[in-house]
C-alpha cells in the first residue's frame, strides 16, 4: 500500500500518560486494612486529567494488583448503556447535562425533524434495543460520526459494496456526532426494504437507565468508571479486539473476508509477549460457544495455545474460587447461540411465530454480576484474591448505538502508517464504549476523565510486568493506574452487593439443540464467527450464503469441527 495525506486531524493525538516505574513487589494486603482513605475520586477537568493525581502512592499503583480479569461485551455505546449514571452536574460526561438529538433524513418525511437522546421505556422488548442491529463496518460509522454519505450511492448499499470515500468527509471536517438516526433509518430500508415508522427509527437514541441494568451501574458508582475510553477503530467488531490485544489489526478495517483473519493477521500479541516473558494468562469462553473468537482472529500466532491456554467458563469459575487465576485473563461472554454478550438482536420472528430473543441486555447484567460475585467472593491465601485482582468489564466498540462525545485522533500503530482497508489510516479511535474498573484499591464514585483507549491493558501490563511494546498505539498510551486511587484496600466484606434485573424468558437455556433454539436465526455477529470458524477449520474462505442460517443448524456444522481443538476437550 502507498502512503497517502491523511484525511483528518480531528484532535490531536490522545493524552499520554507517562512511563510507569519498574513492578515493585506486591505487598499483599488483609482484609484487616478496611478502612480505605480514598486519595482521589474523579481525575481531570481537561482531556488529559492529571496523573499526579495517583503520585501519592509509595509504589506503583499497577503493583497493586496482581491479576487482570477483562471481560469484553458486544457493540454499546457509552451514552446507551450508562448515559443516565449520574445526574447533571456531577463531573461526568453523560447524558443528564444536555439535551442531544439526531436529524431525521429528508427522505423519511414523516413531520419529524430530528430525534433526541431519552431514557429507555424499559418494557421488555425495549431491553433488546436497537432492533434490528444498527450499522457497525467503517462506512457506517462515517456517517454516524460525520453525518455524510458520499457518494450517495453508497446510501443503502451493503458495506462491502461501498466506495470511496466509503462515506468519510474531506480533510479537516469535525465529526458531529450527527448521522447515527440516518445510518440507522438507511440500514433498516435496505434490510427490510421499507422506511421505518418513527417508534421504529427513535430506538437508536435510547439509552437505557441505571434502573434497567442494575449490576453495571452499582459496580460503574461503587468502583470506577470511564468517561472517555474509546474503542480503537471506528469500525466493527474484529478489528477492534485485534486491537484490544495486539495494538494492530494488520490494516483490516472490516470482519469480512475471513480468511485474511485466519491467516493475515499475524502480529504478535500481548499473550504472546506474557508467555515469553514466563507470564501466566488464560482466554476463557463459554464451552456452549466452542470456539473462542479471540483464537480465531490470532489464530496465526495463538494456535499454538489453543489445548494449552484456552479454557471454558466453568474453569474460569474454578480458577477464580481455588486462587489460580493467571497474571492475565480474558472473558468472552456466550457470542454463540443463546448469547449474553449484549449485542443487539437479529430476527425475532419467523413465521408467524415470535421467538424470545437472547440478545437481551439483562443477559448481559446478569454475567456481570456473576463474574463479580465470583471475585468478590474469592478469599485465597496463595494466588489471586479479591484482594489482589482487578476486574475490567468493557465493549469491544459501540455497535452503531449513539453517543454524543467526538472520538479523537489517535496515535498510528506503525511510524508511517499506510493507507489500510477503505483508505483508513488508523490516525482516530473510534466511539466511546462503557468500561468499569473493579479493584479493592478503586474507591466508590470514581469517574476517570483522562482519554484512554484499548490499548490501555496493553500498556498496563507491558509496564507492570517488563515486557516489550507491540506498536507505537501502545507505548506511551494511558494504563489502567488512574483507576487505582486507594492507599489500603476496602474489605470485600463492604463492596456491594448485587442484583440483576429479572431475566427474559428461555435467556437460561443453553442447548442449541433444544427445540426453543434450535430454530433460532443467527444474527449478524454469530453469522461472522461460524464463517470465521469454517475459514479456520476447512482453509478456504466459505460461501456465507451456503452456511447454516439457524442455531440448531450452526451447532451440528461446528461441532465436530471444533471438537477437542480448544482447551482440554
Amino acid at each position: 500500500m502507498t502512503e497517502r495525506k491523511r484525511p483528518h486531524d480531528d484532535t490531536p493525538a490522545e493524552a499520554t500518560g507517562a512511563s510507569a516505574p519498574p513492578r515493585r513487589e506486591f505487598l499483599k494486603a488483609s482484609a484487616a486494612a478496611a478502612g480505605a482513605t480514598l486519595l482521589s475520586s474523579c481525575f481531570g477537568g481537561g482531556d488529559d486529567g492529571d496523573p499526579s493525581a495517583v503520585g501519592a502512592f509509595a509504589v506503583d499503583p499497577l503493583s497493586r494488583f496482581d491479576h487482570l480479569v477483562v471481560v469484553m461485551y458486544e457493540n454499546r455505546s457509552l451514552d446507551n448503556v450508562l448515559g443516565w449514571l449520574y445526574p447533571a452536574g456531577s463531573g461526568f460526561d453523560g447524558l443528564a447535562d444536555h439535551s442531544y438529538a439526531n436529524p431525521v433524513p429528508s427522505y423519511i418525511n414523516d413531520g419529524h425533524a430530528s430525534v433526541a437522546a431519552r431514557r429507555s421505556p424499559g418494557s421488555a422488548a425495549d431491553m433488546q434495543n436497537p432492533n434490528p442491529d444498527p450499522g457497525e463496518p467503517y462506512p457506517h460509522v462515517s456517517t454516524q460520526l460525520y453525518g455524510t454519505v458520499l457518494p450517495e450511492a453508497n446510501r443503502f448499499r451493503a458495506a462491502a459494496d461501498m466506495v470511496a470515500p466509503y462515506n468519510t468527509p474531506p480533510a479537516g471536517t469535525a465529526a458531529g456526532m450527527q448521522g447515527f438516526v440516518q445510518d440507522y433509518c438507511d440500514t433498516f430500508v435496505s434490510t427490510n426494504g421499507r422506511n421505518p415508522t418513527f417508534d421504529e427509527y427513535r430506538v437508536i437514541m435510547d439509552a437505557f437507565t441505571p434502573e434497567q441494568l442494575p449490576v453495571f451501574s452499582t459496580l460503574a458508582k461503587s468502583f470506577a468508571v470511564y468517561d472517555a475510553w474509546f474503542c480503537a477503530v471506528p469500525s466493527q467488531t474484529y478489528c477492534n479486539r485485534s486491537f484490544f490485544h495486539a495494538s494492530t489489526s494488520s490494516g483490516y478495517v472490516l470482519n469480512e473476508p475471513y480468511q485474511k483473519w485466519v491467516l493475515g493477521n499475524a502480529a504478535p500479541t500481548i499473550f504472546n509477549r506474557l508467555q515469553e516473558a514466563g507470564r501466566t494468562w488464560r482466554v476463557y469462553f463459554d464451552e456452549t460457544q466452542l470456539v473462542p473468537l479471540t483464537g480465531l482472529i490470532h489464530a496465526s500466532v495463538l494456535a499454538p495455545y489453543f489445548k494449552s491456554h484456552f479454557a471454558t467458563m466453568q474453569d474460569f469459575y474454578a480458577d477464580v474460587a481455588g486462587g489460580t487465576l493467571p497474571d492475565y485473563a480474558f472473558v468472552e461472554p456466550r457470542m454463540l447461540f443463546n448469547h449474553n454478550d449484549m449485542h443487539p438482536p437479529g430476527p425475532l420472528v419467523i413465521g408467524n411465530v415470535s421467538i424470545p430473543d437472547p440478545s437481551d441486555v439483562r443477559c448481559g447484567d446478569l454475567l456481570l454480576h456473576q463474574i463479580y460475585t465470583a471475585v468478590k467472593a474469592s478469599a485465597s491465601t496463595q494466588g489471586s484474591n479479591a484482594l489482589n485482582t482487578m476486574l475490567l468489564a468493557t465493549f469491544d466498540e459501540h455497535g452503531g448505538c449513539f453517543d454524543h462525545v467526538r472520538p479523537p485522533g489517535a496515535k498510528t500503530p506503525e511510524k508511517l502508517q499506510p493507507a489500510g482497508e477503505m483508505d483508513f489510516f488508523f490516525d482516530r479511535l473510534g466511539v466511546r464504549v462503557p468500561t468499569i474498573a473493579i479493584s479493592a484499591y478503586t474507591g466508590a464514585g470514581t469517574i476517570v476523565k483522562r482519554h484512554v483507549h484499548h490499548a490501555a491493558v496493553i500498556r498496563s501490563l507491558c509496564a507492570k510486568f517488563g515486557l516489550p511494546h507491540l506498536t507505537e498505539r501502545d507505548v506511551d498510551a494511558p494504563s489502567l493506574a488512574d483507576a487505582v486511587n486507594l492507599a489500603t484496600p476496602r474489605d470485600p466484606a463492604t463492596w456491594p452487593v448485587t442484583v440483576p434485573p429479572p431475566q427474559p424468558p428461555g435467556s437460561g437455556n443453553t442447548d442449541p439443540l433444544s427445540p426453543q433454539l434450535a430454530d433460532v436465526p443467527l444474527n449478524a455477529l454469530e453469522q461472522h464467527i461460524l464463517a470465521t470458524a469454517v475459514a479456520y477449520f476447512t482453509g478456504k474462505e466459505p460461501d456465507k450464503s451456503t452456511l447454516p442460517q439457524t442455531v440448531g443448524a450452526a451447532y451440528r456444522m461446528l461441532q465436530p469441527l471444533a471438537a477437542g481443538v480448544f482447551g482440554r476437550g
